[in-house]
This record gives structure tokens, C-alpha cells and sequence, in this order.
């Protein structure tokens, strides 16, 4: 029956129904009436914690075998090209304490792919084959991330803690932890644990649906009845964190990239039972502030920090750390005591006095509004968050929990404050250079633990509230109003308001989401922002610079959901707000008036300036794949030059040249913006006025800049070979259109989708090549094109190239023994994708802004790539696949490694093919564009 205790918004039509199985499984059904998919969700309370001492990592594999074959389905590969063909799409993870596991696919084949997953949970095959192959895709996950310092640090983390919590585990697993031993096999280690920890008890399913919950629940009851119900809920974990010799600590860091942080953590306990009052994001809201009065703001002022976060850190059933990170300048890294003594001074400023509620109200408030015009998601999303949100809270709460706010005792707030002592402290020092005396296992990651000083923690202890430091004031842009626009003020696309040579204005009402919020995009063609190398680094380190100097004034803005984001865009810089409709254009007024009237700080451009070049210059240690990636882009777009280039022209940069620069970048300036959402016929004509009136205070106005690109026509196949700072082998093979239509996009898009899992299984499952394997549509300015990937530890690029092929041949083999019937089935798949409407405000507004920078002003290409997908047959489709065999195709393979030896492939530099490219720049937008 229907649960009518379950709190939902006003704002959400969907119907839910909870329900308990005879096996004792909690089931959420949803009926999304208008959703295009359905999905499922299955959560556990099973993960990394529970893995047996001898077997670190099984919880992981026993996610990844899960997919691998059951007893009905013993293919290994047969789920997940189920869920692709008919449209959907797969994953899973592996925390702490839960795993999850979910899918979506079209509706008319929700009841199969039930059946697949179902069978998946109650009766795993577990085939030794797959046993022994998957260990080795979890070695290669394993060898992928051996340099990534999120798990790097983490481990040294894990080696300073109280061995017997479960955090202390290793839980990605790899050849050694996941192998054969004289106690048994690896095989029966996986039966074993998925026997003793995977039951009903400890699960919970939701299901999303257009079917009537009738209907779901019989789904449910044919399907779920039979998992295994044999055990009882888990205990609760009672093993300490930290012991008394793990506070009062700094952990000495030295990290694989060039970072500089001092993360401070306060070990408080389960902070679940507080989850009404929501404390803990409340507090980190007055500890993050970067406001006039703000800790950030006090130590900027020093030149101590750049950056700060507050209310991160691990979290669990019976912990929390509740970290404060601060990003450190050079100045910084020595700075460790009086860093923490403005901590210590703001939060004695925080225990001097009651619970602050005029902002605990305006918190209140801003969820208050979210839950009142809660935004819809996809099946998929629902499914995937209200399975874990019923592992948390109770039946009422599923979904309200995460919007309750009430306001707490102030004893309460006093108790989660007297967590935040120096006793009870422990810091991270992570940066070049730190004095180190171990390595951490697994990730080799060097370290050193010292103990604090006991002076320092008394003097922190005891510190006072100083006066520099404040509560955040009452938030200005939290006036006006929130009501929605009528139904009937609704239109159906963007209507250009003003087109003229140097400015266009789009606006579109939309009411079909119910939020009293918009979007505003300004795109600002700057000629002098993307001349050479060195105005495309100008421009870049301009845009961090206007950004770090009025952080300051607009961040209450930002608090509120209300959100500005200023990005370099290939024709000069984009500025883009989202939020309230009340109150955002006079942010963006603001925020175009301190563009015009900016001034800059020499002692913040050097600082920037070296922040920027250290974030480029770490690029270099990407993981291999996105390395090429990068380098694909680098090579087909003018105005996206290889990072070392940008770099190097960083470095060069002058104080005195910059300011030149600046005096020059807002001259021909050409504006195109969108206006999107709860914006009524005023709105649009006020933003009309504020960007006329800002173009007038302009030293010149220009036109609308061309999208360069390069034609790579004539130049293939050719092999291109990337020095990287990795171990690992990797090859991209991308392979382009010869012109932007919408018959070579329906082409690709289904290549694409056909080929995905099919090259997954094959390369990754079954010849277990390498961890990151697949393929990918990748438009280059609307010209369409496929990659294949694959990045290997064993696997030499030259292996991965034959094994390529020849699944390309074999794929092709089998595609042609296809009815017309079955390739019809696959294309609906795609054409499902194709024609899922808009799930969001905010991706309907993206959608139509990147129409408009293709210059797609009939906003039709995707239906014409609909009409050009439904009217190809097989036929064409075989043909358009032996044309990408051919051995003259224009493809390039950018790879780790020299070409194979005995190949028809040119060879060539980065530098040499570039130049022969630059040969063949063309307009993108007026020449090679058929769209």
C-alpha cells in the first residue's frame, strides 16, 4: 500500500509506495509518471570495512564479479550489453560501509533487465575464469591510481589511526591481497563473503518508474522475493577512530603533484543522530565564510592562504573528522601557528556566544526554498539517491531528511562546538619537501608523524575571540521574490530580442520545472584575448585574478545557491549566473561593472601567477589516457595550444605587460547572451538595458568571432607518440568525420553506442588489456568522430592497436549478419537517448546556449540527427563501419609508445603535425559546417 508518511515537496508529483518483502527487503517504488526511463537501485551495508583481514579489497571484487554472470545469465558480458542496447546505462561503487548498485534502461524493458539484476544478487556464478581475470582488472584500477594523491594521502591517513578500526583496511585490492592461498582459493574466499555479508537485512531497493506502482510492486515481489534473507542486521561499529596517541599530531605529507595544504581535523562522533538540525553544515558554513570579517579573509590579508574549505573529512557510522583545509602560499608553509591560532580565535569567537540563529535561519530558509521548488531528476539519480538515503533515515525523512533543518538547543550547538579542541586536533601538512621518514604501503606515499608541541596546543586551547574576526552579517541578496511565472508566459524556444553587429539577446520563459530560478549566459568575444600563446595565458591568469579579487564582495551572493562562473571560452571569456531569479541581474550588473573598472595588485598576480603555472605544469601528471586527450584537443583546435606552451607563456608574463594586456582586452568586444528560465518579458528587456549601457562604457564593440578549426583531411593515419610521467601504456585511436552533418552525427552516435560495451567486454573482460577501456563520441566544434581508449600496466600500445583491429573486423563480421529487425532494436536504444527530454532547468539551459555557439539558431539538430538516425538502415551503417577499416582513413593514434613495427601508419611529432595542420585552419562556423 501507499505509505502517505513519506514527507515529499508540493513540488514533486511522483507517488511512493513503501513496502517490505516476506525476506525482509526494504523497497521504495516511485511512480515518475512523465519519466522517460526506469531504473533500480540496490544498496547494502556491506563495503571495504567488512573485508576478512587476509583478503583486503573483496568487498570491492565481489562489486566488480557481481556483473559477471549468474545462474540464469552465465554471460559474462550479457548485462551489461542488455542495459546499453535498449538505452540504458550501468555502474556501481564500493564505500566504507555500503555498496551500491544501479541501472536505467527503457521502460518497455524494465521487467528483463529486473530479472538480470535480481538473479545477480541471489545466485552469482562466481566462475573461476572471471575469478582469475577480474583480479587483474582490479590490479590495473589498482596500478592506475598509484600516483593519484587523493589515495596516496589517504593511505598515510590509514597508517596513523587505531589499526583495529576498519578504516585502517586497504580496500581497493590488488594481485597479492586478491590471490590464492594455503587457507583456500580466491574463489571460494568470494562465495564465502558474499554467503556471511550479503543479506536482505542489509539491503534496501528502489525502483523508478512511468509504470503504475501496481505494477512495480509485482515486479518486485516475482523478482526480489528470492535474495537471501539468512541474516541478521549488522552491529554497530564500536572500535574508536583515534586513540588517545593519534590527536595531537601532524602528519607530514609529501604529495605527487605540487600542492601546498594544512588540512586541520576534529575527530567528533557518528554525527547521523544530529542529521534534523543539520550542525555540522551549519557550522562549516560560519567557519568557511570568505566574507569581509572572515577567517579566509583575515589570513589573505597576511598572504598566508589562497583558498579555504571547512566540513570535509571522512565520515562513518560511530566518526567524523571534520576538517578545515586551508590552500597555503609560499608563505604559508611556515606560517603552520599563527594559521591555526586564527582558527582557534574564530571558533573561541563561535563558543562566546548562543547559537547564531539570524543565520541559522537564513540556512533554514535557503533549504526551506529548495524543498519547496525541489528540482526534478532522472529515474536514474532518484533511483541511486533515495536507495542509500533508506539505509539513513527513517521512513518519514527518505526524502525530506535532507531538507530538515531545525533549530537546535543551544546545548547542542555547545556539544558539537567542545569537539573543536586542540586535544582533540590532528593536522595534515601536505607539500614538496616536508620532512618525511617512511613510505606509506601500497602507494609508497612518503610521510613522517610528529607530535605537536604542548606549549602550542595550550596556547591554542586557551587563545581569545579577536575583533578582525565576525559572524557573517545578514545576507543582502536573500530579499525578493520567489514566486513563479504563469503557465501560459511559458515559450516553447528562445526568441532573439536584439540582433545586431555586435550584440545578440535570446530570452526564453520557462515554466516547465516550476523553480522560481534562471540562467544568464554572456559570451564576450575578445579579439585580444586569443591572438597568440601568450594573450590565451593573459587571458586565463586575468580571469583568476578578477575572480580572487572580488570573491571577497559577491560571496554572499554564492551562499544562497545564487552562483557566477567566469571561464575562458575560445572566443574570449564567458560569464554565466544561475540561482533566484531575484537579485541575479543586478550580480551580473555588478559583476560586468567590476570587469570595466577592475584594478589589479602586483603582489596578487605574482602569487596567482605561480598558482596557475603550478596547476598547468601538474597536468603533466595526469593519468596517461587524459594526457592524450588533452593532446588530441591541443592538435585540432587552434586556440587551444598544449599546456606546456600556455605555461612557458605564463612564465614569461610580466607585471607591466599583463597591465598592458588588460588595458587592451575589452576593445572589439562583441556580446552574445541567453536568457533562460523564471524570467519574465522585464527581465529580459532589463538585461537588454544592462548590456547595452555597459557596451557603451567600452573603448569599441567588434563582431562575432569565427570557430577555428583544423582539417585533417589528407593527413592520415598517422601515430603520434606523448611522453608521460607514468608507468602505464596508452593509445587513443580517434577517427573523424569528413563533415558536420546530421547524417555522419546519427552515424558516429551509433558506431558509439554499439561498439562501447562490446569493446569494453572484449579488451578489458575477457583480454584484460587494461582498466580504462571504451569508446567515446568526441565533437570537435559539432564535427563529430569516435575514440577508441584503452591505458594499460602490462599492455604495450602496440598489442592494444592489434587487438583493436581486430575486434574492429570481428565487431564488423558480426554487425553484417544482422536482420533488419535486430539493427532496428539497437538503434532504438540511441533514438531513446536521443529523444529523453530535459531533466533539468539547468540542462535545458545549457542545452540551448550550445546551440547558439554552433550558430544553430532553428535549435533543430538533434532532430534532424532523430530523423537521419530513424532512416538509416544496416546496410549504410556496415558500409560507414569497412570505411572506417579502410587503410587511407584520416585517423590519428596518439599513443605512450612508438608505432608498431610492421604498420602502414606515418609516423610524426606533435610539432610536425601541427604545423602541417596549421596549413589547413579553417572557419569552422562558414566553411566546413553543413548543419
Amino acid at each position: 500500500m501507499e505509505n502517505a508518511q513519506i514527507l515529499q515537496s508540493p513540488n514533486d508529483n511522483s507517488q511512493y509506495q513503501y513496502l517490505t518483502l516476506a525476506n525482509g527487503l526494504a523497497v521504495l517504488l516511485v511512480h515518475q509518471a512523465d519519466s522517460e526511463k526506469s531504473a533500480a537501485a540496490l544498496t547494502v551495508n556491506v563495503g571495504h570495512f567488512d573485508d576478512p583481514a587476509d583478503r583486503e579489497g573483496l568487498a570491492h571484487f565481489l562489486e566488480h564479479m557481481l556483473f559477471l554472470g549468474s545462474v540464469n545469465y552465465p554471460d559474462a558480458g550479457e548485462y551489461q550489453q542488455f542495459i546499453n542496447h535498449h538505452g540504458g546505462s550501468h555502474n556501481a561503487w564500493t564505500g566504507t560501509e555500503h555498496s551500491s548498485f544501479f541501472f536505467d534502461i527503457d521502460t518497455q524493458f524494465f521487467a528483463p533487465a529486473l530479472t538480470r539484476f535480481a538473479d545477480m544478487f541471489s545466485q552469482p556464478l562466481f566462475s573461476a575464469e572471471y575469478v582469475e581475470k577480474e583480479r587483474h582488472a582490479i590490479e590495473a584500477e589498482f596500478s592506475l591510481k598509484l600516483k593519484y594523491d587523493g589515495r596516496r594521502i589517504y593511505q598515510a591517513h590509514k597508517e596513523s589511526i587505531n589499526p583495529e578500526h576498519p578504516f585502517a583496511k586497504f580496500s581497493v585490492g590488488n594481485l597479492n591481497t586478491l590471490a590464492d592461498t594455503a587457507d583456500g582459493s580466491l574463489q571460494q574466499a568470494l562465495k564465502d563473503f558474499f554467503q556471511q555479508q550479503y543479506s536482505t537485512s542489509r539491503m534496501t531497493l528502489t525502483l523508478v518508474s512511468s509504470l503504475p506502482l501496481t505494477q512495480q510492486a509485482q515486479f518486485v515481489q516475482q523478482h526480489f522475493n528470492v535474495l537471501p534473507a539468512h541474516l541478521a542486521a549488522k552491529k554497530a561499529l564500536d572500535v574508536p577512530l583515534y586513540l588517545p596517541e593519534h590527536q595531537g599530531i601532524q602528519l607530514n605529507i609529501q604529495p605527487h603533484r605540487d600542492t601546498q595544504k594544512l588540512v586541520v581535523s576534529f575527530a567528533m562522533p557518528d554525527i547521523q543522530r544530529w542529521y534534523k538540525h543539520k550542525l555540522i553544515s551549519f557550522i562549516a558554513h560560519l567557519l568557511g565564510d570568505e566574507g569581509p570579517g572572515s577567517l579566509l579573509s583575515y589570513l589573505k590579508q597576511q598572504d598566508l592562504v589562497n583558498q579555504l574549505s571547512a566540513g570535509g573529512g571522512i565520515d562513518g557510522s560511530n566518526y567524523k573528522d571534520f576538517t578545515i583545509a586551508f590552500e597555503l602560499t609560499d608563505k604559508g608553509i611556515s606560517a603552520r601557528d599563527t594559521i591555526l591560532q586564527a582558527l582557534f580565535s574564530n571558533l573561541a569567537m563561535l563558543k562566546a556566544q548562543p547559537l547564531p540563529t539570524v543565520q541559522f535561519a537564513e540556512r533554514q530558509k535557503l533549504l526551506h526554498w529548495a524543498y519547496l521548488f525541489q528540482e526534478p531528476s532522472t529515474a536514474l539519480e532518484t533511483a541511486n539517491h533515495l536507495s542509500v538515503s533508506m539505509q539513513h533515515y527513517p521512513i518519514e525523512d527518505i526524502i525530506f531528511g535532507d531538507y530538515r533543518m531545525e533549530l537546535p538547543p543551544d546545548t547542542l550547538y555547545q556539544q558539537v562546538l567542545s569537539y573543536f579542541t586542540s586535544d582533540n586536533m590532528r593536522l595534515m601538512l601536505i607539500a614538496p619537501g616536508v620532512p618525511t621518514n617512511c613510505n606509506a604501503r601500497w602507494y609508497d606515499t612518503p610521510y613522517s608523524i610528529e607530535p605537536l608541541p604542548k606549549a602550542l596546543l595550550h596556547a591554542l586551547n586557551n587563545t581569545k575571540a579577536i575583533a578582525e574576526l565576525q559572524l557573517p552579517p545578514s545576507n543582502p541578496y536573500l530579499t525578493g521574490d520567489v514566486s513563479l511565472l504563469a503557465k501560459h508566459q511559458h515559450m516553447a524556444e528562445p526568441k532573439c530580442l536584439v540582433d545586431e553587429p555586435s550584440i545578440s539577446i535570446w530570452h526564453k520563459a520557462d515554466t516547465d520545472f516550476a523553480s522560481p530560478k534562471g540562467h544568464v549566459f554572456v559570451q564576450l568575444s575578445l579579439p585580444n584575448s586569443v591572438g597568440n600563446s601568450l594573450q590565451l595565458a593573459a587571458t586565463r591568469l586575468w580571469v583568476e585574478l578578477f575572480l580572487d579579487s572580488i570573491n571577497q564582495q559577491f560571496y554572499a551572493a554564492t551562499t544562497i545557491g545564487l552562483v557566477y562562473r567566469l571561464h575562458m571560452q575560445r572566443q574570449g571569456i564567458s560569464i554565466h549566473t544561475s540561482g533566484l531569479v531575484a537579485n541575479q541581474l543586478i550580480l551580473l550588473q555588478d559583476l560586468l561593472q567590476q570587469m570595466h573598472t577592475q584594478e589589479f595588485n602586483e603582489h596578487r598576480f605574482d602569487e596567482l601567477k605561480r598558482q596557475l603555472s603550478r596547476h598547468w605544469r601538474n597536468s603533466s601528471k595526469s593519468k596517461p589516457v587524459a594526457r592524450l586527450f588533452s593532446q588530441l584537443s591541443a592538435l585540432l583546435q587552434p586556440l587551444n595550444p598544449e599546456i606546456d606552451i600556455l605555461t612557458d607563456a605564463l612564465d614569461q608574463l610580466s607585471f607591466t605587460q599583463f597591465l598592458a594586456f588588460h588595458r587592451q582586452l575589452l576593445q572589439q568586444v562583441h556580446i552574445e547572451s541567453l536568457l533562460l528560465g523564471n524570467w519574465a518579458t522585464d527581465h529580459a528587456k532589463q538585461l537588454q538595458h544592462i548590456l547595452k549601457k555597459w557596451q557603451t562604457q567600452l573603448h569599441s564593440t567588434g563582431k562575432r568571432l569565427s570557430n577555428l578549426a583544423y582539417n585533417i583531411q589528407g593527413q592520415g593515419p598517422v601515430w603520434v607518440q606523448l611522453d608521460v610521467e607514468h608507468s602505464d601504456h596508452a593509445l587513443v585511436i580517434y577517427l573523424p568525420a569528413q563533415q558536420a552533418t546530421p547524417e555522419n552525427m546519427a552515424l558516429f552516435m551509433l558506431a558509439n553506442h554499439v561498439l562501447s560495451p562490446e569493446y569494453f567486454h572484449q579488451l578489458r573482460t575477457e583480454q584484460q588489456l587494461g582498466y580504462l577501456v571504451g569508446t567515446g563520441y568526441v565533437p570537435i566544434n559539432t564535427l563529430p568522430g569516435i575514440a577508441f581508449y584503452v591505458q594499460s600496466p602490462k599492455a604495450d600500445c602496440e598489442q592494444v592497436y592489434l587487438a583493436t583491429v581486430v575486434f574492429f573486423r570481428e565487431f564488423l563480421a558480426d554487425t553484417e549478419t544482422l536482420s533488419d529487425e535486430e539493427f532496428a532494436e539497437i538503434k532504438q536504444g540511441i533514438l531513446a537517448q536521443l529523444n529523453e527530454r530535459d531533466n533539468s532547468l539547468g540542462a535545458r539551459a545549457t542545452r540551448y546556449w550550445l546551440a547558439l555557439g554552433q550558430q544553430d539558431y532553428s535549435f533543430a539538430l538533434t532532430q534532424r540527427i532523430i530523423d537521419a538516425m530513424q532512416q538509416l538502415s544496416l546496410a549504410q551503417f556496415v558500409a560507414f563501419l569497412k570505411q572506417l577499416l579502410l587503410a587511407e582513413y584520416d585517423a590519428i593514434f596518439l599513443a605512450t609508445d612508438g608505432k608498431p613495427v610492421h604498420s602502414h601508419l606515418r609516423f610524426s611529432s606533435t610539432a610536425e603535425l601541427q604545423q602541417q595542420l596549421t596549413q589547413t585552419q579553417i572557419a569552422f562556423d562558414t566553411i566546413d559546417k553543413v548543419i
